[in-house]
């Protein structure tokens, strides 16, 4: 039974199992032989009640504006009619096996009112089950309508953290580019089709949600194998993984924030430096580390530089999913690690 289909169950319910049961337990049906037309036109008056309070009274108190004022009037307009039932004198069939008890009370009245009060206690209980559904009814719109603008809100924030780093990697990756053409380095065409390569990877996913690991490990072991072209002899650099199922998705260029800042912060042309990446997939756990060297630069510090955004993007793709560490070992080495639990996909 899905959520959809409840408000259908419920009407069900109330029409064939709630309303019936209600007449049979109070005193109004025990005038049915002797009043038909008039029990029948107010059951069916009940009915009309309940639909009307549940799908036209309730959401237009809600809504507000024209609809309340009508809401209001509908309000008026069923208690004038079910007024108008209750001033219908019906007198109780049992009332004239009491007189001769005592012949000095008005019977015939004391059955007037006993049948006016069951027309309005039926009213007031079938009102008092349309509000109570009614509000739970809105109280479940306002929140998938919520939920509605939380998810769209969440969207606009993915596309937008996407479209940021692209341009942060374009610009890495064109000083890297930059760098070896003023040298005249024998590794530019080399590293322009790699960077080809690269562009066009971030262009064909830019639009997905996920992609196959083995597509994003590629992805970042051309990266590093870029950005190795342009280092020297004191850097120590390696990219170690193991996937145990390389068709499992994950979000595209989700951890290469992190390798950018490895390489930004991590490396030097004149002293010993270290970028160690390892990456593990097992089952539904996906295991990430990033370690390096640290080496001041302008700009900032390291744990700033697109962190944030991967740590707003993580919070909103696996809330509650995922472990993400950054730590500063003193003040030479900077490490991230991310536990992530891996989605199920079909």
């Amino acid at each position: 039974m899905t959520m959809k289909n409840v408000p259908v169950y419920i009407d069900i319910a109330f029409c064939m199992v709630f309303l019936p049961l209600m007449i049979y337990i109070f005193p109004i049906e025990r005038s049915w032989g002797k009043y038909p037309v008039i029990f029948s036109i107010f059951i069916l008056w009940l009915y009309v009640t309940y639909f009307l309070y549940k799908y036209f009274i309730i959401p237009g108190i809600f809504h507000g504006g024209k609809k309340r004022i009508y809401a209001f009037a509908m309000i008026a307009a069923s208690l004038f009619v079910t007024f108008m039932f209750s001033r219908y004198k019906i007198t109780s069939p049992l009332y004239h096996l009491r007189k001769p008890l005592c012949e000095t009370y008005p019977f015939h009245i004391w059955g007037i009112r006993q049948n006016q009060q069951a027309i309005w206690v039926h009213y007031i209980i079938v009102v008092i089950f349309c509000v109570a559904v009614g509000m739970l009814n809105e109280a479940y719109r306002q929140r998938m309508a919520r939920e509605e603008v939380e998810y769209e809100r969440n969207k606009a924030e993915l596309a937008l953290y996407k479209a940021q780093i692209n341009p942060h990697f374009l610009f890495n990756t064109l000083n890297t580019l930059y760098g070896l053409l003023i040298t005249h380095s024998d590794k530019t065409e080399v590293t322009m089709e790699r960077f080809i390569n690269l562009v066009k990877y971030t262009y064909n996913n830019a639009g997905n949600d996920y992609i196959p690991l083995s597509e994003e490990v590629e992805y970042i072991s051309q990266y590093i194998d870029l950005q190795k072209l342009r280092l020297n002899g004191f850097a120590d650099v390696s990219f170690t993984h193991t996937e145990e199922d390389s068709t499992v998705m994950v979000p595209p260029m989700l951890l290469i924030t992190f390798i950018e800042n490895a390489f930004k912060y991590g490396i030097s042309s004149n002293e010993p430096c270290f970028i160690h990446i390892r990456l593990l997939q097992k089952g539904g756990m996906l295991w990430f580390e990033a370690e390096n060297s640290i080496f001041a630069r302008e700009g900032g510090d390291s744990s700033r530089t697109g962190i944030e955004n991967c740590r707003r993007r993580l919070s909103l793709l696996y809330p509650g999913q995922h472990t993400l560490t950054i730590d500063k070992n003193g003040e030479n080495v900077f490490r991230v690690t991310l536990e992530l639990q891996l989605h199920k996909t079909t």
